[in-house]
């Protein structure tokens, strides 16, 4: 009798044990997802009209919205390569109250008709994460004259 118990008893434990380990799988891969889904949030990607022709370029125009102070936008490539920051500043008195900035943008960003960036906000002690809605109010690409 006490034989069958302790059979019984590691049955048990083995069982926990394999209960525990689908477990602790199934959170590393919805935790991996959820880490997956919240990385492609700061990512955004803007159809081009037509492509530059000779002596013009395409930049990027963004309106800042309302930031936490200290805080700015890093405009950076899909792979982090820092193209320029945008920060939000008080509006002075008869002035508009948003601030629009403009970032040269490299010619090899532009890929099958549009162009890929990835918007990070940083504020200081804290983690970098995607621009809330209200933190930009417009993002375009423009055509700029460029001389060689």
């Amino acid at each position: 009798m006490i034989g069958k118990i302790i059979c019984g008893l590691r049955g048990l434990r083995s069982n926990l044990a394999a209960v525990v380990a689908i477990l602790m799988c199934s959170t590393l891969c919805m935790s991996s997802a959820i880490a997956e889904d919240e990385a492609r949030k700061d990512l955004i990607e803007l159809p081009i009209t037509r492509p530059p022709v000779n002596g013009e370029a395409v930049w990027v125009q963004i309106r800042a919205g309302v930031l936490p102070h200290g805080a700015e936008i890093r405009v950076s490539t899909p792979d982090g390569v820092l193209l320029g920051t945008v920060s939000s500043f008080p509006a002075l008195r008869g002035q508009e109250a948003a601030v629009t900035h403009t970032i040269p943008l490299p010619q090899n960003i532009i890929t099958r008709r549009h162009v890929r960036l990835r918007l990070e906000v940083e504020a200081p002690g804290k983690r970098a994460r995607a621009p809330q809605p209200r933190e930009i109010e417009s993002i375009n690409l423009i055509y700029v004259p460029v001389s060689d």
